[in-house]
């Protein structure tokens, strides 16, 4: 299997699951480029090619998380917080989720939309976006998800729950999608946005949201926002990276010389 075809056939696939890992397009870019890098490194050692979209994957998150533990903000899952998440988790048995509201989004708007929920997805902390992000917009199973965090189904379900209760209360109470009598206008944001100095400005006298607490708003679920939310964040389209950038990865990977294993003495 040359290096080529694996990057044309998954570089789409790898992409978006470095979106939703980092909410970070530009960011995803970089990610998925090593991700190639290092399957081709490591092209040998692919035992199951129908396995491919799993090890890439595998391959991606790594390198994802050895960016994020460089993170000062960083921080490990611990004994007692997996504890708390798993009796979370198992009391969320009962909540039978409403059905997806469908919320009428313009084109004109859309990107907007995407960029200002990807942004807010950032704000929760690592794993809640882990959880919510593979597990919502990129539909990897609770079982698959809770297997890459590496703890219990119902701990991934209370990293969920606390993710979609975050999104929410903020989104409930500042989207003006999900209810017209909210402040903020994508709308009005578009035509603030056309001086640039005026925004800069506008965005240095507040204080910028570093991360979603639902807890300190009292927020308490609310079926008709959850609904809302998740047809929001499914109908979120796939990116796909240019041309350009499919070139430069095989163009990178092309000037790796390819390591072949050694034999044994035996063979």
């Amino acid at each position: 299997m040359d290096i080529e075809t694996i990057i044309n056939t998954y570089g789409k696939y790898v992409f978006n699951y470095a979106v939703k890992l980092s909410c970070n397009p530009s960011v995803a870019e970089d990610l998925a480029q090593e991700t190639f890098i290092n399957a081709w490194q490591k092209i040998n050692t692919l035992e199951d090619t129908n396995a491919i979209k799993a090890w890439l994957r595998k391959i991606c998150f790594n390198n994802f998380l050895m960016k994020e533990r460089k993170n000062k903000n960083y921080s490990e899952l611990l004994y007692e917080d997996i504890k708390l998440l798993e009796n979370e988790g198992e009391s969320l048995r009962d909540i039978i989720p409403k059905p997806e509201e469908e919320v009428i989004v313009e084109e004109t708007i859309r990107e907007l939309q995407n960029g200002c929920f990807l942004a807010m997805v950032r704000r929760l902390t690592l794993h809640q976006r882990i959880a919510f992000s593979l597990i919502d917009m990129f539909g990897l199973s609770l079982d698959e998800v809770s297997e890459i965090i590496g703890i219990s189904q119902s701990a991934t379900k209370g990293l969920r729950y606390r993710a979609h209760m975050n999104l929410d209360s903020f989104f409930s109470n500042h989207c003006n999608l999900l209810n017209v009598n909210n402040p903020c206008s994508c709308k009005a944001w578009i035509e603030f946005s056309k001086n640039r100095d005026n925004l800069q400005k506008e965005a240095n006298k507040h204080k910028l949201i570093e991360k979603l607490d639902y807890t300190k708003s009292n927020y308490t679920f609310n079926n008709e926002v959850r609904s809302k939310i998740n047809f929001l964040y499914k109908s979120m389209p796939d990116r796909k990276p240019l041309k350009e950038w499919y070139e430069e990865v095989i163009n990178v990977i092309n000037k790796i010389p390819q390591v072949i294993p050694k034999k044994s003495q035996t063979d």
